[in-house]
């Protein structure tokens, strides 16, 4: 077994360096495999744009069950680590590896079977629709290869090995951008798949990547052995979900909060929808620096809750808090000096122009927000307490259909009152989820000494 990386001593600020930077290329990477889909499908029209942009919704819902399973086999397995607990520490891996093959399988019959339903009822219409269930389709079967392969990241997050993950990330994204064009477009002689192609390209690029983690974990063994019979283990299983299913249902909420985004918007027509779905993206570039920072949060509060050591996770708060806060505050400024740049690279429409400028200058706003909203939710995954985030994002996304479905259409207001309702029920839940950290903090401060 490769000797683990122990977070319990030494620099904090060098370790979510050290910890985060792996994560953060490996984000990177993901971004652009993102981005160069969009880019390549956006050749094609705002159409296909969109077709793409609502199918990538029900992304979230993957990510969502992912982090139920992901989450808490990586606060156990950190934890583990902590107490030097190898042992039980490849329990708990095993059990995270075959709860995704289950959910995995599972996920993607449900999205094969609702493909068309589903493009129809968030706006898709004429090509949009026909080339958005076309993607779907083939979308669908990625559910399967992205759950696992997140699950597995976070697992070896868990026992801190960020590198491995980035690796593969990186031949997953290169291997992307070569086919993208190639299927798309059908060129080298191959056929010409459309809008199809870019969802063809990433799942070949997925299943070479779990091909790989095949091999490193059943035939090299990397970081821990898993021995004995392939069974569900009832008690680990209900410790993880003890930890994942409010972390889960948080990601599970912010697809709904995107959904609801996606219904509200489908009225000012297909160029509106596919503005979304580019700004969008353009703030998750910025956002997976800071999903790095907090994951590696979460693994080093993880370790040192497990050591008993309550001023590493003060420590590991603050400085997470500030660099998080730091690239937020960065992207904010960058999109707000150059948002028709950077739409423009991905459409040439004047009113997904138009719409964009507008998502991305008001969205950008509530970047801090987000930033610490991830950051004091990270802190409590690594404590395996993770329900005062749902609880709260539960708020945020009750309170913003409230009002999202009511105000814009009782006062005429345009297009602009959706994302300033947004950015309020989101500066709602940071306040929330501040609080209670702190409380809990406290708390957990007293039974620690």
């Amino acid at each position: 077994m490769t000797k683990p990386l122990d977070l319990t001593k030494g620099s904090i600020p060098k370790l979510l360096l050290r910890l985060s930077g792996p994560i953060a290329f490996s984000m990177l990477m993901f971004t652009l495999y993102l981005m160069v889909d969009l880019y390549f499908v956006g050749r094609l029209g705002p159409d296909a744009v969109a077709a793409v942009s609502i199918s990538g919704n029900a992304f979230f819902m993957v990510f969502g069950l992912s982090f139920i399973i992901g989450i808490g086999g990586m606060a156990l397995i950190a934890k583990a680590f902590g107490k030097r607990d190898y042992k039980e520490a490849a329990k708990i891996y095993k059990q995270s590896l075959i709860l995704a093959l289950l959910v995995g399988i599972a996920a993607s019959l449900v999205g094969l079977s609702i493909a068309r339903p589903y493009i129809d009822f968030f706006g898709g219409t004429g090509r949009s629709l026909e080339w958005g269930v076309e993607y779907f389709q083939v979308f669908s079967i990625s559910f399967f290869f992205v759950l696992i392969l997140h699950v597995i990241g976070a697992c070896y997050s868990g026992m801190g090995d960020t590198r491995t993950p980035m690796i593969i990330m990186i031949q997953s994204t290169l291997l992307n951008i070569i086919l993208d064009p190639l299927l798309i477009f059908g060129l080298l002689g191959l056929p010409c798949l459309g809008v199809r192609g870019a969802a063809v390209a990433s799942l070949s690029s997925q299943i070479i990547s779990l091909g790989i983690y095949a091999y490193l974990i059943f035939i090299r063994g990397q970081h821990l052995k898993i021995k004995g019979p392939w069974q569900l283990d009832l008690n680990i299983i209900k410790k993880s979900l003890a930890i994942g299913i409010p972390a889960g249902l948080t990601y599970f909420l912010l697809s709904l909060n995107m959904l609801i985004t996606y219904r509200v918007v489908s009225v000012y027509g297909t160029e509106a929808l596919a503005s979304i779905g580019i700004g969008f993206r353009l703030l998750q570039s910025v956002y997976m620096p800071v999903v790095a920072v907090t994951s590696a949060m979460a693994a080093i509060v993880g370790q040192n809750y497990g050591a008993g050591n309550y001023l590493r996770i003060q420590k590991t708060l603050r400085a997470g808090w500030t660099i998080s806060s730091g690239v937020m505050i960065a992207g904010t400024i960058l999109f707000w000096i150059f948002p028709e740049f950077l739409i423009g690279i991905f459409s040439n429409d004047k009113n997904v122009l138009h719409y964009g400028v507008i998502y991305l200058t008001i969205m950008s706003l509530g970047n801090v927000f987000v930033g610490t909203i991830m950051a004091m939710s990270s802190v409590f995954q690594g404590l395996g307490k993770t329900y005062p985030s749902l609880y709260a994002a539960v708020l945020d996304n009750a309170l913003f259909a409230a009002l999202v479905f009511t105000l814009p259409g009782l006062f005429g207001w345009g297009i602009q009152s959706v994302w300033w309702i947004k950015l309020s029920t989101a500066g709602i839940e940071m306040l929330i989820v501040a609080s209670w950290l702190r409380y809990y903090l406290g708390r957990v401060r007293a039974r620690l000494k």
